[in-house]
């Protein structure tokens, strides 16, 4: 993306899909996990046995699967990172004027 079209909301769009992709794909992953350690344990407690003695192709496959999961979290947690430094450096933050005093406030701090 060229620098010149790097607008504040663009860059707040950009932040808050990285965000949303990152919580959705770890969420996937979690799920798939859980779904994995039935399918491997089973389930006593509702007469669910395990799916691996018999579906044993699956497993690995399934298994192979959220582990890719899990490396394409972290590569999301890396463009966060990277999407969220971009967004923080590039802008200052919003301020508010108190109207009662003429000062001005920052939003996020310092």
């Amino acid at each position: 993306m060229p620098r010149s079209s790097s607008t504040m909301p663009r860059v707040w769009t950009f932040f808050c899909l990285d965000q949303l992709l990152t919580y959705l794909v770890l969420a996937a992953g979690a799920v798939s996990a859980e779904v994995l350690y039935l399918a491997y344990n089973g389930d006593a407690a509702i007469t669910w046995s395990d799916a691996c003695s018999s579906y044993g192709s699956f497993c690995h496959k399934a298994t192979a699967s959220v582990i890719i999961t899990f490396f394409v979290v972290c590569f999301y947690v890396v463009l966060s990172l990277i999407s969220s430094y971009k967004l923080f450096t590039r802008f200052d933050p919003p301020s508010i004027v108190d109207s009662d005093k003429n000062i001005e406030v920052a939003v996020f701090g310092s």
